[in-house]
């Protein structure tokens, strides 16, 4: 059934993303059924503002109460996901052998995920994910993240946004793991990293990644 709103004769419904999640919008002061429009349309934090749709609220449009059509997210698009980095050292060379996941959310909007290997004569760096993780239309700048991970060991886990953080900067963490090339050693290790995304001040989202990281010596 269609709110029985409209701007420029195209209904709210088609203007705006229904309600799935999360914290509802300030009330509108718009009602249908005697429930307000906040209860039936997903909040800004979630997607971006649409234009004005010429309906107020103490002077505001309630344009910038909805996440416009089409605009909401409620995980980033790697949840889920999952990355692998693996390292065996060649014969005969020394010093060390790591295998990394990074994940990074770019100042720009944008993520990557790279899955690294150093040492033991195989070098590589492999751009295994990338895209936009800022909604359309919106300002990276309002938006902070969090980095957290599962029991790392044997590997590490590194990031620079051990609390939230604005992305106003870019902000990355890393799963890592080494061994000397010239071992037995063997080591392997799978980490969960939960990403926390908030609009700043506002409710937070949690996408999360796998992060498998492998290395073996070759003595």
């Amino acid at each position: 059934m269609p709110s029985g709103y409209r701007s420029s004769g195209v209904d709210f419904d088609d203007l705006f993303d229904p309600y799935v999640e999360g914290p509802l919008a300030q009330d509108s002061g718009r009602r249908i059924g005697g429930t307000d429009l906040s209860r039936r349309y997903a909040h800004i934090q979630y997607g971006s503002k649409r234009a004005d749709v010429g309906h107020r609220i103490n002077g505001m449009d309630v344009s910038n109460l909805w996440a416009a059509r089409g605009s909401a997210s409620y995980r980033l698009p790697f949840h889920g996901q999952d990355y692998s980095s693996g390292n065996g050292a060649k014969s005969n060379s020394s010093g060390s052998v790591t295998a990394e996941v990074q994940i990074s959310l770019l100042s720009d909007g944008n993520f990557t995920v790279y899955c690294n290997s150093y040492g033991g004569g195989n070098d590589a760096i492999d751009r295994a994910a990338a895209g936009r993780w800022t909604p359309s239309g919106a300002n990276p700048r309002d938006y902070e993240v969090q980095f957290t991970a599962s029991d790392a060991r044997p590997a590490s886990f590194s990031t620079n946004a051990p609390s939230f953080s604005s992305l106003a900067e870019s902000r990355s963490a890393t799963v890592s793991i080494s061994v000397p090339a010239a071992s037995l050693s063997n080591e392997r290790a799978t980490v969960e990293i939960a990403v926390h995304l908030r609009r700043s001040g506002g409710s937070v989202q949690v996408s999360t990644v796998f992060a498998t990281v492998a290395v073996a010596g070759w003595y």
